[in-house]
């Protein structure tokens, strides 16, 4: 029987061409790229069939060889990833590549998308790999209030990995997205959202992987300029208070105006490339540079520091380059040097505003300028050496090794670090008193001169075993985040609050007294917090995988894949001290694709296999470093000319639910020990069926269980306990702040109860002793799908997807807050079990209706239309409020409970995770038309709107209920809009030459 060669999956950088003839009919395929006349020859076997791995994307033409003689020819493209079957007729046959093709892939079974570079020029999206994201099925937009990042199948939006010709790119100090290059570089961009092979790791999400464009024999040149102007640009939808019933000063009144906020976006583009040696040496070398500036309101209405920095003016210049220099040393052997540049630069400046005039101020109060803001992903410098080296015909050997770094820059002008930070709700003010003058930069200030660093190597081998293709490799990653974290601006915040005097209060870490009796202020209720914080150091991390994989053409129909992949990572805190360490994580995969009819017209494919996560950097700052996090209650009498208390007496000392003191944390102590990484189990099944050349479909099963994950608990109670039970001594004990640990499991921890830095208690926690269920995040879709391949002047896609996402964990991100909890697996969701109770249901990323549709239409051969079009349910609401249960201990987590709508806190209710209804719909559609006129071959003038039917939908509101036990006048008040309607305008010019 005859039996068809495996096309394997490929490196990450590279795709397949595969196919069978007639046995005896050919020797060999001769595969030449059409842009470079690199030429590869593979063999046709005795069945005859062939395949060539490792090849570049791109156009190539494959020519039947017998002997001497030469036979059909079939012309094809190439794409990252994936394989492609080289089919021949008589003669030349040649396939249409400027859409998709009609057949199917049927070497993987992976899930996602791929996208080449004229299909997303002909699509109306941002210029950005995000947005590209967004195309593919199975993702949703992560939290607004995140710097960046998706969720894909149902993941965190830290749970991705992003990949640049094989280069990781992720964001090491955060997980969250990962830095970009010029838009026009891009070759292809690849998002998987399951299934795919052992080749890939290190995420629970998805992976987003990019391939570049390279020099041809063909010298080309280009440029691009577009404009969004701000008067082209809708307005801004104005955030009001919600009407809770109980703030008649604020209910239903404008919070935030926004309506005269502008934007204006500006981008410049330049690429040129071709050979520097025909047929050998090729350089292509891309610029791009986008000024965005935007202006508005920066505080709501009854903020205090309005007439400091109310409005705020930014400027954003980002420049980026991109550099691609490919040698063909033989037609066997390819170097390739990638240089990437991504260099974001803001300048911000903060004037007065005035809420009732709406006057802007003239003069500038405070500015800052920032480079490479830390929790951003874009903003860093890479270079990356790849080789490619076809051994022999069945021996393929890839190697890569690259380095990035991203240094942070932020210097602020006119700021005054002895000058402290104020807050105060219009009903925590005493009449007659001022709280204006406070420091006018409100937000944490990093440190200037942080930087990120990546080292990364790998090196894959494939090789051709009869029916089977082998394929084995192995990386290591190693970073670090120096100067990482961030300190209050001034120093400290002082918030005035309000309580009855009566009773005492119970607040985060302890308890204020009651009021009564310390002065005539406090008497009335009236008392100041003063909050400190500080996570400034350095942290480190590595990581190190193997892995080896089969790919077993079983019959000629049949293509099972086998791999099993060996995963390691570590992270290290400022002294480069390992305290988290996981040697030997095994992530077995198994994928089975089956040709229905033996033509490639249909594809029935099922996949299983578990995908761990490690952990990044930003742990070590609150986690394993010297962080601190304190606040102290005062009565005070009065207050100075900016607006800081006076006439203070303390009533507690600093408080710190976690222990977060500023002392330094012993490396043995802040983490559980032997624990398992953050892992998931994945389980797909679908078909596609090539119904004629105008009609694919399909539909995609998939179900996705988190098994174990990583978080920080900081329940020290449990510890006392065992001291208690063993008749352990604590009375030189430090206490405990927090560690990682696996929740809801059994965790041994070692306990330093003597205070002696060398004598440990080895404590055994089972899960009943730590009181948390088990972790669970459970993703369940269908995804169906319709497409009309590029044929008749058109393509067009249509995918729905109808899914759940459910669990009393979102995995290493918490969205529920306001702004986002930015401690990436250090988040408060496991700090104490109180906070856990009630805490599953449908999760932030759950969208159950999704339908994406895309496509264009050359309306003529000068004129093309474009469109995309997104629906899709509102995001689960929740609601935080403070526990009753809790009221008067140290573990009273303020609002961070699933309890609310009781008239205050003590009297809250359970309200389950999810259970508040659901946000709008989000209903956006994209269109644009391009025109190419022929008095000027290489022109193209485009225009691209976003959002048509400005339809600015609410993507977040405040859940939280509570401040302390009394109400917020902030729950349910919108945070997030979808971006209004805004019109692009394109020209751009390529020639070649």
């Amino acid at each position: 029987m005859a039996v068809v060669q495996p096309a394997m999956a490929q490196s990450n950088a590279s795709g397949t061409v595969y196919g069978r003839v007639a046995p005896g009919s050919a020797t060999a395929v001769v595969l030449k790229n059409l842009d470079t006349n690199q030429t590869r020859t593979t063999a046709v076997d005795a069945s005859g069939a062939f395949s060539a791995t490792s090849l570049p994307v791109g156009r190539y033409s494959a020519t039947l060889m017998n002997g001497a003689t030469t036979g059909a020819t079939t012309n094809l493209e190439v794409l990252v990833g994936q394989g492609v079957e080289a089919v021949f007729g008589g003669g030349v046959q040649t396939v249409q590549v400027s859409g998709r093709r009609s057949r199917i892939d049927m070497t993987s079974a992976n899930n996602g998308a791929t996208f080449t570079a004229r299909e997303l020029d002909k699509l109306p999206i941002a210029r950005s790999v995000e947005a590209i994201v967004q195309l593919a099925p199975n993702t949703t937009r992560g939290d607004p209030t995140y710097s960046a990042g998706a969720s894909i199948g149902g993941g965190g939006a830290s749970e991705n990995a992003y990949y640049i010709n094989g280069f990781p790119v992720t964001n090491p100090l955060s997980q969250l997205g990962g830095f970009e290059l010029p838009f026009g570089a891009i070759a292809q961009a690849q998002v998987l959202t399951g299934g795919y092979g052992a080749e890939f790791g290190r995420s629970v999400g998805g992976v987003v992987n990019i391939t570049t464009k390279s020099g041809t024999n063909t010298w080309e040149v280009g440029g691009l300029i577009s404009t969004t102007p701000k008067d082209w640009r809708a307005h801004y939808k104005d955030m009001y208070y919600s009407n809770t019933g109980v703030f008649p000063a604020t209910d239903g009144t404008l919070r935030i105006r926004r309506e005269n906020n502008t934007r204006e976006q500006t981008q410049y583009s330049a690429y040129v490339g071709g050979p520097l040696i025909k047929d050998t040496l090729f350089g292509f070398v891309a610029l791009e540079q986008t000024e965005d500036e935007v202006s508005g309101v920066y505080n709501g209405r009854t903020a205090l520091t309005n007439a400091s920095n109310g409005w705020r003016d930014y400027q954003t210049t980002t420049q980026r380059y991109y550099i691609k220099l490919d040698w063909n040393i033989t037609d066997n052997h390819r170097l390739e040097y990638t240089g990437i540049g991504d260099l974001p630069k803001t300048n911000t400046q903060y004037r007065s505003y005035d809420y009732v005039t709406r006057a802007v101020g003239s003069k500038v109060n405070s500015s800052t300028h920032e480079e490479y803001g830390p929790f951003n992903p874009n903003g860093g410098q890479a270079n990356i050496l790849r080789y490619v080296g076809n051994i022999t015909d069945d021996l393929t050997v890839n190697a890569l090794y690259g380095k990035s770094r991203a240094r942070h820059i932020y210097t602020p002008a006119g700021y005054d670090p002895t000058i402290a930070q104020v807050t105060a709700s219009p009903e925590n003010q005493v009449a007659g008193l001022n709280y204006t003058g406070g420091q006018p930069f409100s937000t944490n200030q990093p440190y200037n001169g942080a930087q990120d660093n990546v080292i990364s190597k790998r090196l894959d081998l494939e090789y051709k075993l009869g029916s089977h293709k082998l394929r084995a490799g192995l990386d290591n990653n190693s970073m670090s985040s120096l100067n990482a974290g961030d300190a209050l601006a001034g120093g400290a915040l002082w918030t005035y609050l309000k309580t009855d005097p009566s009773k005492p209060l119970a607040v985060a870490g302890g308890t204020v007294p009651a009021l009564a009796g310390r002065g005539a202020l406090a008497s009335q209720g009236y008392y100041v917090s003063k909050t400190l914080t500080s996570t400034v150091s350095n942290a480190y991390a590595g990581q190190d995988a193997q892995y080896i994989e089969d790919q077993w053409q079983i019959t000629p129909k049949l293509l099972v894949t086998g791999g099993i992949r060996r995963e390691g990572f570590y992270n290290a805190n400022q002294d480069g001290t390992k305290y988290i360490e996981m040697k030997n994580q095994i992530a077995p995969r198994l994928s089975a694709v089956w040709d229905a009819n033996g033509d490639n017209s249909m594809k029935v494919f099922g996949s299983a296999g578990r995908y761990t996560l490690q952990m990044p950097t930003v742990i070590a700052l609150r986690g394993a470093n010297g962080s601190l996090n304190t606040t102290q209650y005062f009565t005070y009498t009065g207050t100075d000319s900016h607006g800081a208390p006076t006439g203070i007496t303390a009533i507690t000392n600093p408080l710190s639910a976690n222990n977060e003191l500023g002392q330094a944390k012993d490396p043995k102590t802040v983490a559980a020990l032997d624990m398992k990484p953050s892992y998931q189990d994945e389980i797909t099944l679908g078909f596609e069926k090539a119904y004629s050349p105008s009609l694919n479909f399909g539909v995609k099963a998939t179900y996705r269980t988190l098994k174990s994950t990583i978080d920080d608990f900081c329940d020290a109670r449990v510890f006392e306990k065992y001291a208690a039970q063993h008749n352990i001594d604590t009375s030189n004990w430090g206490g405990f702040s927090c560690a990682s640990f696996n929740p809801g499991e059994a965790n041994d921890f070692l306990v330093d109860y003597a205070g002696t830095g060398k004598n440990y208690t080895r404590v055994h926690l089972s899960k009943e002793d730590l009181g948390f269920d088990k972790a669970k995040r459970t993703y369940a879709a269908l995804d169906f799908f319709a497409e009309h391949p590029f044929r008749d002047g058109w393509y067009g896609k249509v995918n729905y997807t109808l899914g759940r996402s459910k669990g009393n964990t979102e995995g290493q991100t918490l969205s529920d807050t306001t702004n986002a909890q930015p401690d990436v697996a250090a988040t408060q969701t496991w700090d104490y079990k109180e906070l856990m109770q009630y805490s599953d249901g449908l999760l932030p990323n759950d969208r159950r209706h999704q339908i994406k549709a895309f496509g264009f239409y050359e309306v003529t051969p000068q004129i093309t239309v474009g469109g995309f079009l997104t629906l899709a349910s509102g995001r689960p609401r929740s609601c935080s409020g403070t526990n009753p249960t809790t009221i008067g201990t140290d573990y009273n987590y303020n609002s961070a409970s699933h309890y609310c709508f009781g008239v205050t806190g003590d009297k809250n209710v359970p309200s389950p995770r999810g259970t508040v209804g659901r946000l709008p719909w989000e209903k956006t559609l994209d269109l644009n038309a391009a025109w190419r006129p022929t008095f000027l071959p290489g022109l193209s003038l485009k225009v691209d709107v976003y959002n048509v039917l400005n339809d600015q939908t609410a993507q977040k509101v405040v859940e939280r209920y509570n401040t302390n036990n009394a109400r917020y006048a902030l729950y349910e008040s919108v945070l997030a809009y979808t971006a209004p309607r805004a019109f692009k305008f394109t020209a751009e010019f390529n020639k070649k030459f």
